[in-house]
């Protein structure tokens, strides 16, 4: 028995190591992922029901939903006075519309993709449902899509309105007959619309007023009356399966015959003001302005008395928007304080242009000293070491571009600066011979100079600049420079040869870089059709648009609703350009009437097919 005993004990450990080790720890998978989105098994009332004479609508679905992005999603038409109480019961969604419904009114719901079920987050796309309070149901619609007017991005979040009443006005004050909200493609549908003749707009609405009423709001309009489709949208196509679930398509965007392009721009307004000024240097007051300043801008100088004339000097940024006043008399720049006088043009209240008067105080207490160690006593008869400047430039030891020019620049104006101490020398073998070079002064900074030579690829060249050259107000000189720089190879560079035709009207053709900003890079005027040429490229992706300058004044225009002037037009070229080193790029580009919609007709097709064929998917999984 002994014996025995031990052998069960062991047989006992080997049996529940065995079992232990082949059981599966890990957790049951659970099945398939969940990606068919919530169905609509019932609503009160019916699709495209007449005479609803109540103010809740009921929707239940076959799975509980959320709806926390409804609230905003949600776009009623015609607009109701206040916004409609969203609450959900169990799987039924319920909306509260309130009692200001019209009588004999066709109403539309859209609710784009803000319903979801509440396990995957699955959207029920695209989802629309309307009703009306009459015997009669309104089935015109329209739609198309909102572009920003200077990029052609599409624009989300617009609001799209239809007014009945025919004056320019009514986009400003009235309230619109009927509202669509554009999506991310900037697709928008207008359904459920009354017989008749209709003003077109866009806004994006910064006070959800539901008018264009602030300057700084962005917008667009169609020139001529609107004539709804008539194509029984919103169309929808309904069969109720053995379990009644009614399930819902819409044919929105391939039933468009007629899109409606709406081109968003911001209208040029003047609202000046003082924004900022201030005095972070001894020499140097910042003024900061809202907008552009004219010619009549002038400064007053009041407190102190200045100790020489001229006793400053005005530098402007390029948009003359705001402005450094250099203070060149040293002895007005040691004050603590400075008081002084502007006037500028702002508009008054009937938009008329008058002066301004402001009084600016300017405080500069200097800094004091970090360094708090005493000097020996064998430095204390050694002169201060006298400051210096020193000229900062755009010069780089190899690869110097060959169709730039250098430029020099200062930290503050000079008093003087004598040109004969600058001079520019070639390699030529083991020797250094002078070249010629032409020097000209910035016509909107005095602290910056430009010197032009007609480079030769590859060769060496170097700038010297004497010190002691330029003098600053204080009378602190110049550091020398002494910089040798390479001139780039010929063939790291491309080229692009662009052909244009059909161009009837002057035009801007912009080169600009593959980001989201689009820098433009380069830009040639063009009378009609011809050749141009982008030189001296690096290679790299870039994209080309074309403005189309109906006032020939070499910039893009934006539009005026009031004159009913339309933004200027720009188009993009259908390709992205990759380059390579030593590589030129020819292209034709024909630019047919017909063409700038078609484009955008054709793009956001392709882009609603591939939607429509990714939804699927999804479905059929």
């Amino acid at each position: 028995m002994k014996r025995i005993f031990p052998i069960l004990i062991l047989a006992y450990v080997a049996y529940l190591v065995f079992t232990t080790s082949c059981a599966n720890p890990g957790m049951p998978s659970g099945g398939d992922k969940d990606t068919i989105p919530p169905v609509v098994i019932k609503t009160e009332p019916g699709f495209n029901a007449r005479m609803f004479q109540e103010s809740e609508i009921r929707l239940t679905f076959n799975e509980f939903v959320i709806t926390d992005e409804l609230r905003e999603a949600l776009v009623v038409s015609p607009p109701l006075k206040k916004r409609p109480l969203i609450r959900s019961k169990s799987k039924t969604l319920i909306i509260d519309l309130g009692d200001d419904l019209r009588e004999n009114t066709t109403y539309s719901l859209d609710f784009k993709d803000a319903i979801k079920d509440n396990n995957e987050k699955n959207p029920l796309e695209d989802f629309r449902f309307s009703f009306s309070t009459g015997a009669d149901f309104d089935s015109l619609m329209i739609g198309g899509y909102v572009k920003n007017a200077q990029n052609l991005e599409p624009v989300e979040g617009a609001l799209v309105m239809l007014h009945s009443l025919h004056e320019i006005d009514a986009f400003k004050d009235s309230i619109p007959d009927y509202i669509a909200k554009t999506d991310e493609e900037g697709f928008y549908i207008i359904s459920n619309i009354a017989p008749g003749t209709y003003r077109l707009y866009a806004v994006l609405d910064a006070d959800n007023s539901l008018t264009y009423n602030q300057e700084l709001e962005q917008i667009a309009f169609v020139d001529s009356l609107i004539i709804p489709q008539d194509l029984n949208l919103p169309g929808y196509d309904t069969e109720t399966n053995p379990e009644d679930t009614v399930s819902v398509s819409t044919k929105q965007k391939d039933a468009l015959e007629t899109p409606f392009f709406l081109m968003l721009f911001e209208e040029e307004s003047f609202s000046q003001y003082l924004d900022n000024n201030k005095r972070d240097q001894a020499n140097m007051l910042n003024l900061y302005f809202s907008e552009s300043l004219s010619d009549s801008f002038q400064v007053e100088l009041l407190q102190p008395e200045p100790s020489k004339e001229p006793w400053s000097y005005i530098e402007y940024n390029k948009t003359r928007d705001s402005l450094m006043i250099w203070l060149t008399d040293t002895v007005l720049s040691q004050q603590d304080t400075i008081l002084m006088a502007i006037q500028y043009q702002v508009a008054d209240s009937l938009n008329n242009l008058v002066m301004r008067h402001d009084t600016l105080d300017f405080f500069y207490k200097k800094p004091e000293s970090t360094n708090n160690r005493r000097r020996r006593k064998k430095d204390d008869d050694k002169p201060e070491p006298i400051p210096h400047i020193t000229f900062k430039n755009n010069l780089k030891g190899q690869g110097y571009d060959v169709y730039r020019n250098i430029v020099l620049e200062t930290p503050e104006p000079l008093e003087r600066f004598n040109w004969d101490a600058i001079q520019l020398v070639q390699q030529v073998d083991t020797l250094e011979e002078t070249v010629e070079f032409e020097m000209w002064q910035d016509s909107l900074s005095k602290r910056k100079f430009y010197i032009h030579h007609p480079w030769e690829f590859e060769q060496t060249y170097r700038l010297k600049v004497d010190s002691a050259a330029a003098y600053n107000y204080s009378g602190h000189p110049s550091n020398e420079i002494n910089q040798k720089f390479t001139i780039q190879e010929e063939s790291h560079y491309a080229k692009i040869i662009l052909a244009i035709g059909g161009l009837n009207e002057p035009g801007i053709v912009q080169l600009l870089d593959n980001s989201d900003e689009e820098k433009v890079l380069q830009e040639i005027r063009i009378k009609g059709d011809g050749e141009i040429e982008f030189p001296f490229l690096e290679p790299d992706k870039y994209k080309i648009r074309l403005v189309f300058d109906r006032n020939d004044n070499g910039k893009w225009d934006t539009g005026n609703l009031d004159e009913g002037l339309q933004p200027e037009r720009v188009m993009y070229y259908s390709k992205i350009l990759k380059l390579r080193s030593n590589f030129e790029v020819k292209e034709g580009w024909v630019l047919p009437m017909v063409q700038y919609e078609k484009e955008l007709i054709d793009e956001n097709k392709e882009k609603a097919k591939k939607k429509q064929s990714q939804r699927s998917g999804r479905r059929n999984f």
